[in-house]
C-alpha cells in the first residue's frame, strides 16, 4: 500500500513539474511579448499603461474559467505587474533644456550613477550626416534638421534605457512631445538666463545672434519646457545630478 502512495506521488511530483516547466515557459513568452509591445508603444508615443485593457484580459480570462476566479486574480495580478514593470525599466531619461543647459555634462553625470548608457541627440546626428549641425541649418534648412530629430528620438525611444541628451528645440517639433511623454521621464534643466548667454555658439545656430538671441529664444520656448517636464531641475546645484537619479528611479520602480 505504502509503495502504490509513494507511485502515486512520484508520479503527480512529475506531472507538476511538467506543469511548471510549461508555465515557465509560457511566462517567459509572455515578457517577451510584454517588452515588444513597449517598444512599439514607445517609439508611436502611446502610453505603456491601458487599464482598461488589463480589466478586458482579466475579465476574458475569468469568463473562460469561472470557478478559478480567486487563483486568477491572484496570478494574473502579479503577471501584469512584472510586466509593466519590465516596461518602465526601458524609459529612457530625458533631458531638456536651452542650448548651454548643461544637457551633456549632466548626462555624463547620470550615466555614472544609474550605469545607464546616455546618448546625446546632436552628437549622433552629426556622425550620421557627418556634418556639423551648423551646416546642416545653412544648407537644408531648420526644417530639414527637425526632422532628423525626430527620427533619431523615434530610434533612441524604440531602444529604450538611454539617458538621452537632447537638442534644444526637441519640443517646437510637436509631434515628439507625446513621444518624449510616453517613452520616458522629462527633466527640464533650468539654467538662469545669465549663465545661458555665456554659450559657444558653434553648432548653435538659432543663438548666433548671442545674448540678445538666447533671451529671445529662452522666452520663446521656457513654457513649452516646464508644462512638459516632469521634472525641473537647476543643473547648477551641487546635487542636480543624485536628484534626477532618484526621481528617474522612484518612476521607474
Amino acid at each position: 500500500m505504502k509503495e502504490k502512495v509513494k507511485d502515486s506521488l512520484a508520479q503527480l511530483r512529475k506531472d507538476i513539474d511538467e506543469v511548471d516547466d510549461e508555465i515557465c515557459q509560457l511566462i517567459a513568452e509572455r515578457e517577451e511579448l510584454s517588452l515588444q509591445i513597449g517598444r512599439i508603444k514607445r517609439a508611436a508615443g502611446i502610453p505603456l499603461e491601458n487599464s482598461e485593457r488589463e480589466e478586458e484580459i482579466f475579465s476574458e480570462i475569468c469568463a473562460r474559467y469561472p470557478n478559478q476566479r480567486e487563483t486568477l486574480n491572484a496570478v494574473f495580478s502579479k503577471i501584469i505587474e512584472r510586466s509593466k514593470k519590465l516596461q518602465r525599466k526601458s524609459l529612457n531619461l530625458y533631458l531638456v533644456g536651452m542650448p548651454n543647459s548643461g544637457k551633456t555634462r549632466v548626462a555624463g553625470q547620470l550615466e555614472i550613477l544609474l550605469r545607464r548608457k546616455s546618448a546625446d541627440m546632436d552628437a549622433l546626428i552629426m556622425q550620421e550626416e557627418k556634418t556639423s549641425i551648423d551646416d546642416i541649418f545653412d544648407t537644408f534648412g531648420e526644417a530639414h534638421f527637425r526632422e532628423l530629430e525626430h527620427k533619431m528620438l523615434i530610434r533612441l525611444a524604440r531602444q529604450g534605457g538611454f539617458i538621452v541628451a537632447t537638442g534644444g528645440g526637441i519640443l517646437t517639433h510637436r509631434e515628439n512631445i507625446p513621444i518624449l511623454k510616453n517613452s520616458g521621464i522629462v527633466i527640464f534643466l533650468d539654467r538662469s538666463p545669465d549663465r545661458l548667454v555665456l554659450a559657444k555658439l558653434k553648432n548653435r545656430p538659432l543663438i548666433r545672434g548671442g545674448a540678445e538671441a538666447m533671451i529671445r529664444l529662452y522666452n520663446e520656448r521656457i513654457m513649452d519646457y516646464r508644462t512638459n517636464a516632469d521634472l525641473c531641475v537647476d543643473p547648477d546645484s551641487p546635487d542636480a545630478a543624485k536628484r534626477i537619479a532618484d526621481f528617474y528611479l522612484s518612476m521607474i520602480r
